[in-house]
């Protein structure tokens, strides 16, 4: 038998370069190193991540491809997948469900990590997209009569088991980061086109995660909001 098939495996979608290292790195990093085979589908190319009407879109949708890819070795993902969409026009991507629904259909996780859509005004139109979205492929992808296509070609359905998701006012599962923190903010620090000061965005992150580790005696911690089991009808 092959090893990787009794590991579990997580996906894990973000909506653009970098925002499952700012809000799950070392959680991701964590599972890792506890046997998960962690997947990463970035849905945008990244190309607004900028203020300065002097950057050129391609240009910087190049740069966080790069950033990206660094950050994901750090955290230990095996494989990243890059869907490609126009930064800030997630919510228009018309093919943006069938390709999540065939992602999870062959990747077959058992966690799915994604933005929490229903965050009280959650302002970026890109993660409330990708957290519905996701959440819309994790149902499809368990009934034969969403995309049959991918039936025919023995893509077969697939029922999720639970979801993280991140960005969430309402968290009910924290995760100790302590020994993944420097790791964690490692795999942000690839991000150079995103950071302007270093120093600033460490001491506001150890803040952050230092403030949702207190409860529950951890240094550092992560937290999200947990589903389980997805048997709506």
């Amino acid at each position: 038998m092959n090893p990787d098939e009794i590991r579990p495996r997580l996906l894990a979608i973000s909506a653009h370069p970098d925002d499952v290292e700012f809000t799950s790195g070392g959680s991701l990093a964590r599972w890792a190193d506890e046997g998960w085979i962690i997947h990463l589908i970035v849905c945008t190319d990244g190309s607004k991540g900028s203020q300065s009407k002097e950057d050129d879109p391609q240009t910087l949708a190049a740069v966080r491809h790069a950033e990206q890819e660094e950050a994901a070795r750090a955290l230990g993902v095996r494989r990243l997948i890059w869907l490609g969409y126009p930064d800030g026009e997630l919510a228009q991507a018309s093919g943006l469900l069938e390709q999540l629904t065939r992602h999870i259909r062959l990747l077959r996780p058992n966690r799915l990590l994604v933005w929490d859509a229903w965050r009280p005004y959650q302002l970026h139109p890109d993660h409330r997209a990708a957290g519905l979205v996701a959440m819309d492929a994790v149902l499809a992808a368990r009934n034969p009569h969403f995309f049959p296509e991918q039936l025919a070609e023995g893509v077969k359905p697939y029922q999720m088991e639970e979801a993280y998701l991140y960005g969430s006012d309402q968290s009910d599962q924290v995760i100790d980061i302590t020994a993944t923190f420097e790791r964690k903010m490692a795999a942000i620090g690839c991000h150079r086109s995103q950071v302007d000061n270093p120093c600033d965005l460490a001491k506001q992150m150890s803040h952050c995660n230092q403030g949702h580790g207190k409860k529950n005696n951890y240094t550092y911690a992560e937290v999200f909001k947990v589903l389980r089991p997805f048997c709506d009808t």
